[in-house]
């Protein structure tokens, strides 16, 4: 498993829990066909679990969507 913790701004040293981020990127991330799970005490923990034997491109597709999504929510 493998995790990201969204905060509010860590470059300017903004640690603050996000997770009106974690919903807006499981919402991106659902639209593009790829379900992730969610964690924390704040529910600001995104979690990729993927199964043992997932292949390259598979892993590939994941991080493209990943990317995407996170894109997405830059615009919006």
């Amino acid at each position: 498993m493998q995790a990201i913790e969204l905060v509010k701004n860590e470059e300017a040293g903004d640690r603050t829990p996000n997770p009106e981020a974690t919903v807006a990127l499981f919402e991106a991330t659902k639209e593009r066909g790829l379900l992730i799970g969610k964690g924390g005490l704040h529910g600001n923990i995104v979690r990729i679990a993927p199964a043992l034997n997932i292949g390259e491109d598979q892993i590939k597709d994941g991080l493209r969507i990943l990317e995407e999504s996170f894109a997405a929510m830059e615009q919006a």
